[in-house]
């Protein structure tokens, strides 16, 4: 019986997870296939009782369900756990079990760039669920002393709960971005070109820094169109979405993503950007 897989989210269109596990599925003769499904506001339960009825074999959530997939899980992996955030379900005899590998995904790409030290001082801006599995995994991860800065100040101030990190005003940290090695935008801020504002300005950035936008289509947002006109090493979220995608495949069918082919068929999407 063919399996099926899906990514679902809102907005959904600009997702090229769909084209990218097609790939892997063929490259591995699985009988499968991988879809995106669009969330209206007010259906999140409906879809979820109707991917439950399909035998859904596993899924990616993606903004700005995160979180509101925990109810409906039936296990949580402890890194999904520690950061309140799912972006992975694999379905096992009708159990759903919730993993996050956005954190670690994330991580592996920054340190392509180089080796995160504890001098360095990291800025996150926003407070989401890619927010939360970042922060952890850096958190466990690298001795870097962590600021999280995010429009309601109270949600930031909740992550940082706990931990000898910071959370500050969006205000703050554009005052003091001159303060930084590491900038990580997580927000949905350029992702379309109704929400192109951006979170905080970049003015008084220190050349050199390096500027992260976990957004990878479009490829240049303009977070890090102007960060670069700063003199900011530049990374997008290519390297977070297909580092994240591939521990997903491998936790859906237990064979070995291939990264090179996952990378080359996105930027063959982005018209290779």
């Amino acid at each position: 019986m063919k399996e099926l897989y899906c990514v679902i989210g809102n907005p959904i269109a600009h997702s090229l997870s769909p084209v990218m596990h097609t790939a892997l599925l063929e490259q591995n003769k699985i009988d499968a296939s991988f879809v995106p499904f669009l969330i209206k506001e007010g259906t999140f339960t409906t879809v979820m009782e109707g991917l439950k009825a399909l035998g859904i074999s596993g899924f990616n959530i993606t903004s700005p369900f995160k979180e509101d997939i925990l109810p409906f899980l039936d296990e949580l992996d402890p890194e999904a756990e520690s950061c309140g955030a799912v972006n992975t379900v694999v379905s096992q005899n009708g159990r759903w079990k919730g993993f996050n590998t956005d954190g670690i995904g994330y991580l592996e790409g920054l340190q392509d760039i180089r080796a995160i030290t504890e001098a360095d001082r990291i800025l996150i801006v926003g407070a989401g669920g890619a927010s939360k599995a970042i922060f952890q995994a850096l958190t466990h991860h690298t001795d870097a002393r962590l600021t999280v800065a995010n429009r309601t100040l109270e949600k930031a101030v909740q992550m940082v709960e706990g931990t000898a990190h910071k959370a500050i005003s969006l205000a703050d940290a554009e005052s003091q971005i001159a303060n930084y090695t590491i900038v990580i935008q997580t927000t949905s801020s350029g992702l379309t070109k109704e929400n192109a504002n951006l979170p905080i300005r970049l003015h008084d950035l220190t050349a050199g820094t390096i500027v992260s936008d976990i957004i990878y289509n479009p490829a240049q947002t303009p977070f890090l169109k102007e960060a670069k006109a700063y003199g900011a090493v530049t990374q997008n979220g290519l390297p977070m979405f297909v580092n994240q995608a591939a521990i997903a495949f491998e936790l859906w069918t237990g064979k070995k993503a291939d990264r090179d082919l996952m990378r080359e068929i996105v930027l063959k999407q982005l018209g290779g950007k």
